[in-house]
């Protein structure tokens, strides 16, 4: 039977559910305005509606992405970029496999647009009329780099698994959350069979002129002093080392990244400035929110009622591999037409509560949303890279379904053997 307070969460939760999909605010407006909801209706008190700010979650994702946009300062990029421009004037099938090493490279340690701009730079070099020509290259790119973001446990990648925790870690014991690898365990093989379908198939997207006006440069930051980066460096090293051997340090491998922080602010490798606007960005009180909406919906009993009326959906009694081809399909058709990440936040604590509810094995589920979340490669509309990538290839999305719709059914059968391989629906 429905109460009043589970009313009131089914409404917020509806309305956090809009807005992350047609982003009308920034992610973190919405997770906040959910949380002042929660006080104001008395659905909880202001202690539990703003304990994600404190939660350590939201400290270890949000400390880390300071210690890798600090990784981002050093020469590794400009290193990376100018060893790439040698290769310049090769052909084939190695040129190819090189700009995509440095694709999934560069995915870890910058943001999409960064990444693809940078290739760019390289790829707009190609001769427009052989068969590695720009439009081309330019696409594949986007998908390899799509798929890859943040993939690997290092750089941007070790804050995934604590995101993907933040989206429903108050509707599950500790045991359910992700470990560091998790992530990546679960996406490595969809992750290499795009490489290899994109490295044979490439043939198969129109080719023709791209929009080099939209070509710019890629501005590259000035060298930091030799000690900066030596600094930089030991800090990122023992911030992944600590992850490593989390079950040794317990509970302190998530204050780590903070230690390493105030080692960087205090030996003024970063200032106080830089290093508090990356704390206050939109992506951590996102994360904030959302850890609260997911024990509000754990609490108040939503979850399991949320869990219980999709398996009704999916008929009496479904199977785990019904279950999570489902939340596979639809997380890909619904990331092809909003942003990853909303994606990912909308899907998950749905995902979980699924499981939940039908004695699955949580992670599975929750891996399928967040990976698939990925599988953005079918409209402009997908994510950032192939936005890019259709603006200055001058590409038709119904003219690339010979090669993209392909592409999306690998990365489904695919996820879903590697998920079951190493995260079974009943394991």
């Amino acid at each position: 039977m429905l109460t009043t307070q589970m009313i009131i969460v089914l409404c917020t939760l509806l309305f956090m559910m809009v807005m992350l999909m047609t982003h009308v605010m920034p992610y973190g407006v919405t997770a906040m305005t959910c949380c002042v909801i929660f006080v104001v209706t008395g659905v909880c008190d202001i202690n539990t509606a703003f304990s994600g700010l404190s939660n350590s979650t939201t400290i270890m994702v949000a400390t880390m992405m300071v210690v890798a946009g600090a990784l981002g300062k050093t020469s590794l990029i400009k290193n990376l970029r100018h060893k790439l421009l040698a290769f310049q004037g090769k052909n084939g099938i190695v040129l190819i496999l090189v700009m995509y090493l440095f694709t999934i490279i560069l995915a870890q340690l910058m943001g999409q647009i960064a990444c693809l701009s940078m290739m760019l730079l390289f790829i707009q070099s190609l001769d427009d009329e052989s068969e590695i020509s720009p439009s081309r290259m330019l696409f594949t790119i986007a998908c390899v780099n799509t798929v890859w973001t943040s993939r690997l446990p290092i750089g941007m990648g070790a804050t995934m698994p604590g995101t993907i925790n933040s989206f429903y870690q108050g509707m599950v014991g500790a045991g359910d959350l992700l470990g560091l690898a998790d992530y990546f365990k679960a996406g490595i093989i969809p992750s290499i069979a795009v490489t290899l379908y994109c490295l044979f198939t490439y043939k198969l997207i129109p080719s023709h002129k791209i929009d080099r006006s939209q070509v710019k440069e890629v501005k590259e930051n000035e060298s930091l002093p030799k000690r900066d980066e030596i600094i930089i460096f030991g800090v990122f090293l023992a911030v992944i080392g600590a992850f490593m051997f989390s079950n040794q340090l317990g509970k302190l491998t998530n204050i780590i990244p903070a230690v390493g922080v105030l080692v960087l602010v205090y030996t003024k490798v970063l200032s106080t400035k830089e290093t508090v606007g990356i704390l206050t960005g939109d992506m951590v009180f996102m994360i904030a929110g959302m850890s609260v909406m997911s024990t509000i919906l754990g609490n108040s009993g939503v979850g399991d009622l949320i869990g219980q009326t999709v398996l009704k959906i999916l008929g009496n009694n479904p199977s785990g591999l019904f279950v999570i081809t489902v939340f596979c399909l639809v997380t890909t058709v619904m990331t092809n037409f909003m942003s990853n990440m909303g994606t990912m936040a909308l899907m998950s604590p749905i995902a979980a509560a699924t499981a939940i509810a039908g004695g699955m094995n949580v992670k599975t589920v929750v891996l399928v949303v967040a990976v698939s979340s990925w599988f953005a490669f079918a409209l402009p509309t997908g994510s950032s890279a192939t936005m890019m990538a259709f603006g200055i290839g001058n590409h038709n999305p119904f003219k690339l379904m010979k090669f993209t719709l392909p592409l999306l059914l690998i990365c489904i059968v695919t996820l879903i053997f590697g998920v079951n391989l190493f995260f079974p629906v009943y394991g």
